[in-house]
């Protein structure tokens, strides 16, 4: 594809990225004595922006799934997109600004006009009562990333060792009561650990549903970019430049 361009990184780093002392765009090694940019949080428009730069030899902490091709041309679409929304919100601000306005003068008109109002004052003070629960059961249920139900998924109380196993459709009882503020950690192979923070509920059961996104692996190292001009030879292509020798 001509205007597309491949992001990989041929030789993954086994340093952890959370030991890095914290920089702007992401990490400082200190093994490497380099900064490391932490592209898993930015969208497709930032990654390319950040990576056509002119800058060479960009160190990256990437999820899997953007390690994939782009297309260059993206970057200008979405750009012209992000100009084409900022254009259309400010005609929307300026028709409310232009409603506000009249709606203004108006209720200003129709001040002018005097309306004598009778005032009573009800000296009955009401008090509203609010139960606050301090401990909940929590129930729910499991499902992978096509809402299909995960049986066998570990429902943990982070920091302890309690926890229950989902069932074959994928729901769960936790065995005790949860405080606010606890937090149970939901675990299956193949999938990222998921959590879920107990919060203030008037209800004694709280019913909830995890659902769990793809396996996405992030990976951390140099960057590689192969675009038009800078296509490798695979291994289909040394095969075949051997024989004709």
């Amino acid at each position: 594809m001509k205007n597309a361009i491949q992001i990989s990184i041929e030789k993954p780093c086994t340093k952890k990225f959370n030991n890095f002392s914290i920089t702007k765009k992401g990490g400082f090694c200190n093994a490497c004595k380099k900064e490391v940019i932490d592209f898993t949080t930015m969208n497709e428009f930032e990654l390319i922006k950040v990576l056509t730069d002119g800058s060479d030899k960009i160190c990256g902490k990437f999820k899997s799934s953007q390690l994939k091709n782009y297309e260059k041309n993206a970057l200008t679409m979405i750009h012209t997109n992000s100009i084409s929304k900022r254009f259309g919100i400010m005609g929307l601000s300026l028709f409310a600004f232009c409603a506000t306005s009249n709606s203004q003068a108006q209720e200003l008109a129709s001040l002018e006009t005097t309306v004598q109002t009778e005032i009573r004052i009800d000296n009955r003070l009401t008090t509203t009562e609010t139960i606050v629960i301090d401990q909940h059961t929590i129930t729910g249920t499991v499902l992978d990333e096509e809402n299909v139900p995960l049986p066998g998924v570990n429902v943990v109380l982070k920091g302890t060792s309690e926890g229950v196993i989902t069932d074959i459709d994928g729901k769960f009882e936790f065995p005790s009561a949860l405080d606010v503020g606890d937090i149970l950690i939901f675990s299956y192979i193949g999938y990222e650990t998921k959590q879920y923070k107990v919060t203030e509920s008037n209800s004694e059961t709280v019913d909830i549903k995890i659902t769990f996104d793809s396996y996405d692996v992030e990976l951390m190292g140099e960057v590689v970019i192969d675009g038009p001009y800078k296509t490798k030879r695979g291994i289909f292509h040394k095969l075949t430049s051997a024989f004709k020798k």
